[in-house]
């Protein structure tokens, strides 16, 4: 059974952070995709750092950072960090990082030090299990590249969207408010936490840079009945009528990436906020804008690359199957006390569902 923390939740030596006793605030932001398509608004809440920071010391910490943040959210199922439990919990899952770095076996296993979550479980950075049953392993189908050479994997596996209707479907049967679904999400060589809840979807990254380029903190997004996606303006679509030779740098996504695409807002005034979002435009709204956010936002530059690479006949050294994977893996506690008896049956059950080591 887990124990409530009423309070900021300190493990280790980072009274510095209790003491500052940061609450924080969830802010209306404006964010335009790196690709200049699509243009969200939404409520975000920010951390001082993110793993990254010279507090956190946590450069590839994002699996043991995401075991840590479950499991906070297992033990504090109605509530959200505040800001300087936020804080902490990169803090703990940096540290909790380096000390498996000083481990030589992991050092030999994983010389670059991006471990992946099979290890972190197996070295119980938390009384975290991942259940396979409700765990979900599948592939984004790009438009035209299934009958590619070397896509027949796609061929009757589960896509994304086929994904997220089965957890659409499991929020709306959650039977009581305050209950919540937590996935640890693989994709793109990095791992975040999704949060599922029946009325909003949370997004937790404690890598700043994932919501824009320069961005130094961890966030956390929250799609509700007020957040929207719409087309933003027209100067990305007026950049897709070029002739083709004009719009080399868009399809070359290395230079997209790169490019700081993200205009970050503050709606302050009420009215401009009514006027920002005129309804005729809006694409999305409510909690399933999440659903667009993590494909137009989040994987639309590194699949565009990919369609770039197979028709230029370029093979990356990454494997085809990863560069289009995306893991939703369904998060519960187990209790420690009877770790001796059932921990190492319920961690072989739960990582038989884990193929590969995608780490950040």
């Amino acid at each position: 059974m887990c124990v409530v923390h009423v309070g900021p939740q300190i493990r280790g030596n980072f009274s510095d952070f209790s003491l500052s006793f940061a609450v924080g605030s969830w802010e209306q932001k404006e964010i335009i995709s790196r690709d200049g398509q699509m243009k969200l608004q939404i409520q975000i809440f920010f951390a001082s750092i993110d793993q990254r920071s010279e507090r956190a010391a946590g450069e590839s910490a994002c699996t043991t950072l995401v075991a840590v943040i479950a499991d906070w959210f297992h033990c504090n199922p109605e509530d959200m960090p505040i800001k300087s439990q936020l804080d902490s919990l990169i803090c703990e899952g940096s540290m909790q990082w380096r000390d498996l770095c000083e481990n030589e076996t992991y050092r030999e296993r994983f010389p670059d030090k991006h471990f992946d979550l099979v290890t972190v479980l197996e070295a119980k950075v938390r009384p975290l299990s991942v259940v396979s049953e409700k765990s979900f392993i599948g592939f984004f189908h790009p438009e035209g590249i299934e009958e590619e050479e070397g896509f027949h994997f796609l061929h009757g596996s589960m896509s994304f969207d086929n994904i997220w209707d089965e957890i659409s479907k499991s929020a709306q049967e959650t039977p009581h408010h305050g209950d919540s679904c937590v996935y640890i999400v693989s994709w793109n060589d990095h791992f975040f936490i999704l949060k599922v809840e029946k009325d909003a979807y949370y997004i937790i990254d404690t890598l700043g840079e994932r919501l824009f380029e320069g961005c130094n903190q961890a966030y956390i997004l929250k799609f509700d009945q007020d957040t929207t996606i719409m087309q933003a303006p027209g100067e990305s679509q007026q950049s897709d009528n070029k002739p083709s030779c004009d719009r080399k740098e868009k399809t070359d996504v290395k230079e997209a990436a790169d490019e700081s695409k993200i205009v970050m807002s503050t709606n302050s005034d009420d009215s401009m906020q009514e006027d920002r979002v005129p309804e005729k435009n809006i694409i999305y709204r409510g909690k399933e804008a999440c659903k667009e956010y993590i494909k137009s936002f989040l994987a639309a530059i590194p699949i565009r690359e990919l369609q770039v690479d197979v028709k230029k006949g370029l093979m990356a050294s990454t494997p085809l199957h990863q560069r289009l994977q995306i893991e939703f893996l369904y998060t519960m506690s187990f209790v420690p006390k009877f770790e001796e008896s059932s921990s190492e049956e319920l961690i072989a059950n739960s990582l038989a569902i884990v193929p590969s080591a995608i780490v950040e």
